[in-house]
């Protein structure tokens, strides 16, 4: 007989505890990225020494157009300054002199619209964007656009006008019956009239600033770029008033500062009281001057806010701007 026998065996080892599930990992949280509503308008300061390179980029290529451009303003102020204040025979102002003179002025304005003023759209777009394009090759496009550029014009100026001379015409018609007023009141009533009539002008310019860039740059067509144009700044209204503005002050305050020759010369006519032809013609010239080299800047200030909102179907090579360096980037910078 086994001695063992009728001991009880040893109890089994205890089984491992089974490990815990893994509780399942909680899907990482991405984020969309933030799309703004409307694009991000660059820095004040990066916006005007965009201008400031763009502008002094665009004169050598357009050095030749510059220079008729100056002869043509030189010589509509002459006209202007020793036919513009004819008078009768009697002394009295010559109004139909003064309406040949407007013809004469708006006539010759026309073809400089479509030859000089616009044509510099597409060059300053070269250079900013690329592919870069002569002034006759920037010509040329605007001509082939002239039809739709032409509807668009006429469209854009009854928008302005229309309104503003509606509400000087109503003005007028509402104070005729009030014959017992005075004439002097009469007529500051409907110079009160005027000025709601200019805040029209003012507000419908604005939101057609960019109608003419759509149609020659884009080929939007004459209806659609000016609802485009008006939904453009209706979307970035505050930042684009911002800047226009502020540009707009700049420009004018640097206009009357390079002036400062011209007011000189006006000074001297007005203290010698008499007409001094050389006077005349040196002032003349040097408003030419001024107002010929301040022209590349004031189309890159619009070009360079219509290139931030509407970039184009390309991006353009980022390159580097002379000027201070910022946090921000913008792809429209030039060497």
């Amino acid at each position: 007989m086994d001695e063992n026998e009728g001991t009880p065996l040893p109890p089994p080892p205890a089984p491992a505890p089974a490990e815990p599930p893994e509780s399942p990992t909680p899907p990482a949280l991405t984020l969309a990225p933030f799309v703004p509503s409307a694009p991000l308008l660059p820095p004040v300061g990066e916006f005007l020494w965009q201008v400031l390179a763009l502008g002094r980029k665009s004169i050598l290529p357009a050095l030749p157009v510059l220079v008729l451009l100056y002869f043509y303003r030189f010589g509509m102020g002459l006209y202007l300054v020793f036919a513009g204040g004819t008078t009768s025979p009697l002394g009295f102002p010559d109004y139909q002199a003064r309406a040949v003179t407007w013809i004469i002025t708006a006539t010759a304005y026309l073809p400089l619209l479509v030859l000089v003023y616009t044509p510099f759209l597409p060059l300053q777009d070269g250079l900013l964007r690329g592919p870069k394009r002569s002034f006759v090759e920037s010509v040329k496009h605007v001509l082939e656009m002239l039809w739709p550029y032409g509807v668009s014009s006429f469209l854009q100026l009854l928008l302005i006008a229309i309104p503003a001379v509606g509400m000087i015409v109503v003005a007028a018609l509402a104070t005729m019956p009030l014959t017992s007023l005075p004439d002097q009141v009469r007529t500051l009533l409907i110079f009160v009239a005027m000025v709601p009539a200019f805040l029209w002008i003012l507000v419908a310019m604005f939101l057609l600033s960019f109608a003419t860039p759509l149609l020659i740059l884009d080929g939007w067509g004459p209806v659609t770029s000016i609802r485009e144009s008006v939904r453009l700044v209706r979307r970035s209204w505050g930042a684009l008033f911002g800047r226009l503005f502020l540009f707009v002050v700049i420009l004018i305050f640097a206009g009357v500062f390079a002036s400062f020759p011209s007011a000189i010369l006006n000074v001297v006519t007005t203290v010698a009281r008499q007409k001094m032809v050389a006077v005349d013609i040196a002032r003349v010239a040097w408003d030419s001057l001024v107002s010929t080299a301040l022209f590349p800047f004031t189309i890159a200030g619009l070009l360079l806010i219509y290139r931030t909102l509407v970039p184009g179907p390309a991006e353009p090579p980022q390159i580097p701007i002379e000027g201070p360096t910022t946090t921000t980037t913008s792809p429209y910078q030039f060497e």
